[in-house]
C-alpha cells in the first residue's frame, strides 16, 4: 500500500548521512547544516502545510490556514527536482479524495527511490530533462499535464506542486513551435548576453504552460500552488517560469528584446506566428491583469529563510550566540569571500574586546552595498545582546556564482570554502579561530558528489605541509580535487541527493579557544 511507501520515504530521509564522525567543531558545522536541510524536506513541508478534515459529511482541504470545500475531487500536477517528496506528502494527505495526477520529475530519480511502490499510486510519474535540459520526455510529461487540467470543471481542485528545476521539466512550446526551435532561441539569447529577466520574458511568451498559462488552462477549476523556492526573494514569476502567476511581460517587450539582439528578423516562421497571435490578443492580456487569476492561490511552503532559521535554532542549542546576517547572498564567490572575511574581522575584534556591540553594528553598515542584510530588527537586537565571552555563529544563505576560467572539478560552495579560507589566511586573528561551511541544500555542488566543503582560518598553512597550493586549485576551478586530496577528503561534505533545494547555506563559527577542527 502507499502508506508503506511514504513510511519508507520518511525512513530514507532520516537515514541521510551527513559525514563520518570527526572532531567537535566539524560535527557542529555538519549538524547545523543537517538541521537546515531537514527543515525543508518536501514531504514534511507538505504534511505540515496541508490537511483534510471531515465534518457533517462535508470534506474540507486546508492549505496554510485557508479552507477549500472538496466538491468533486482533487487532481495533482507537479514539476521540479523536489516534487517527488512533495507528491508523496500530498498523496498521503489527500487519500481517497485524490482522483489522479501527473508529475514531471528528473531523469533517474525513480531508480534512486527503487524501494518505493509507484505502481499503486494514482499519480503518473514521468521522468525527463536529463542533466537538467528540456527534452522530448519532459515535453511529453508537460503535454500530459496539459491534457489532464484542461478537462477540469468548476467543481474540481487542482494542486500544482512546483520546485526548482521545474522550467526544464515543463518545456511544452506554444503553437507549432518545435522544442528544438525554442531551445535554439534561448541559447542564442544567452550567447548574445541577454540577462535572466530578458531570457525569462522570451521563454514565457513562446511557452504553452509558463507565464501563467497553466493556470489559465486550469480554469474554471480552483488552482492551489505549493511552491518550494530556489530563487532569492521568492519571486513567483521566476520560479519554474511562473506557470501559475500572471505574466506582467507583454509581447511587445519580447519583440523589443529580440530586436535588441538582432534576432527577430531571422526567427523561424513558427515563432513569428505565435508572437503575432499574442500581439492580437491584447484584450486577453488586459484580462490577465484584471481578474482572470482569481481562481488561483499560490503558497510558498519552503525557502532558504526557513532553512536559515532552523540553522540558527540549532546553533543556539549548541551554545553559540547566533545571528542570521543574510538570506539573499549573491554575486561572485571571490567578492563574497572578501566581504565575509571583513565581516568576520569585525566580530573577531568584538570577541577580543577591541570594540563594543554598538561598534559592531556601526561597522557592519559599511557592507550594506555588498550584502543584503536580513531583518534589521533581528540583526540589531541579536547583536546588541552578544556577550564577548561566548563563541559566535553567523548564518547566511543564498546562491553566489563562479566565473569558470579553468577546467578543473568543483562547485560554487567548494570554491567559496577554499577562497574564504585563503582570505582568512591574509588577516591576523588573535585569540580566535574561524571555521566555515558552505553547502548546497540539494546535496550536490556542481558536477561532483559533494554538497560543499569546510574551510578554516589555518587551512592554507596546513595545506602547505602537504605540498598543496590552494591558489593553483582556485585558479583552475579545481576545488573538489583540492579537498579530496587535502587531509584525505576530510573537509568535503558528502550527503548525497537530499530531495530538496533552497539554494545554499553558509555557516561561520568564530571561537575564542584554539581547538582544532
Amino acid at each position: 500500500m502507499l502508506l508503506s511507501v511514504f513510511k519508507n520515504l520518511h525512513s530514507h530521509i532520516k537515514k541521510i548521512k551527513f559525514g563520518v564522525k570527526m572532531s567537535n567543531t566539524d560535527q557542529i558545522l555538519r549538524e547545523i547544516f543537517k538541521t537546515s536541510v531537514d527543515s525543508v524536506q518536501p514531504y514534511n513541508l507538505v504534511k505540515n502545510f496541508v490537511s483534510v478534515t471531515e465534518m457533517d459529511d462535508v470534506s474540507h482541504l486546508w492549505v496554510g490556514g485557508q479552507s477549500y470545500e472538496i466538491k468533486s475531487g482533487v487532481h495533482v500536477v507537479g514539476f521540479g527536482k523536489a516534487v517527488l517528496g512533495m507528491t508523496f506528502g500530498i498523496e498521503e494527505t489527500l487519500g481517497e479524495h485524490l482522483k489522479m495526477g501527473v508529475v514531471s520529475v528528473p531523469k533517474g530519480i525513480l531508480n534512486s527511490n527503487s524501494n518505493m511502490n509507484f505502481l499503486n499510486s494514482k499519480i503518473k510519474y514521468m521522468e525527463g530533462a536529463e542533466n537538467n535540459l528540456p527534452d522530448e520526455d519532459s515535453m511529453e510529461a508537460s503535454l500530459q499535464i496539459k491534457k489532464l487540467v484542461q478537462k477540469l470543471t468548476g467543481k474540481d481542485i487542482v494542486i500544482v506542486l512546483i520546485s526548482g528545476g521545474g522550467s526544464a521539466l515543463l518545456p511544452l512550446p506554444r503553437g507549432n513551435i518545435s522544442l528544438e526551435e525554442k531551445l535554439e532561441l534561448v541559447k542564442q539569447l544567452g550567447n548574445c548576453g541577454a540577462d535572466i529577466k530578458e531570457m525569462n520574458c522570451v521563454r514565457k511568451e513562446i511557452s504553452e504552460l509558463k507565464g501563467g498559462n497553466l493556470a489559465k488552462i486550469c480554469y474554471p477549476a480552483k488552482v492551489i500552488s505549493l511552491i518550494l523556492s530556489d530563487v532569492i526573494g521568492d519571486p513567483l514569476d521566476i520560479i519554474a517560469s511562473g506557470p501559475t502567476v500572471s505574466n506582467k511581460d507583454d509581447t511587445e517587450k519580447t519583440i523589443e528584446i529580440l530586436e535588441k539582439y538582432s534576432l527577430y528578423d531571422n526567427l523561424p516562421e513558427t515563432i513569428k506566428n505565435v508572437l503575432n497571435e499574442n500581439l492580437n490578443s491584447e484584450k486577453l492580456h488586459q484580462l490577465v491583469e484584471d481578474d482572470s487569476f482569481i481562481h488561483v492561490d499560490n503558497f510558498v511552503i519552503g525557502n532558504n529563510e526557513m532553512a536559515a532559521k532552523s540553522a540558527l535554532d540549532r546553533a543556539t542549542e549548541l551554545n553559540f550566540q547566533s545571528v542570521i546576517l543574510s538570506t539573499k547572498v549573491s554575486g561572485n564567490v571571490d567578492r563574497i569571500s572578501i566581504v565575509y572575511a571583513n565581516i568576520v574581522q569585525i566580530f573577531s575584534k568584538f570577541l577580543q574586546k577591541q570594540i563594543t556591540n554598538e561598534e559592531v553594528l556601526f561597522e557592519l553598515q559599511n557592507f550594506e552595498s555588498d550584502i543584503i542584510f536580513y531583518d534589521e530588527e533581528h540583526v540589531v537586537q541579536t547583536i546588541e545582546s552578544f556577550d564577548q565571552e561566548k563563541d559566535i555563529c553567523l548564518i547566511l544563505a543564498g546562491e553566489p556564482t563562479v566565473v569558470v576560467t579553468g577546467n578543473g572539478l568543483g562547485g560554487r560552495n567548494q570554491q567559496l570554502a577554499l577562497s574564504f579560507s585563503m582570505e582568512l589566511h591574509k588577516r591576523q586573528y588573535e585569540s580566535v579561530e574561524i571555521f566555515f561551511l558552505s553547502c548546497g541544500t540539494d546535496g550536490i555542488d556542481g558536477p561532483t558528489d559533494a554538497a560543499g566543503a569546510i574551510g578554516y582560518s589555518t587551512l592554507a598553512h596546513d595545506s602547505e605541509k602537504q605540498n598543496l597550493n590552494p591558489d593553483d586549485y582556485l585558479q583552475n576551478n579545481d576545488c573538489y580535487n583540492f579537498f579530496e586530496t587535502f587531509e584525505d577528503g576530510r573537509y568535503l561534505v558528502k550527503v548525497g541527493h537530499t530531495g530538496t533545494n533552497v539554494m545554499d547555506i553558509h555557516v561561520i563559527l568564530i571561537k575564542k579557544n584554539h581547538k582544532r577542527v
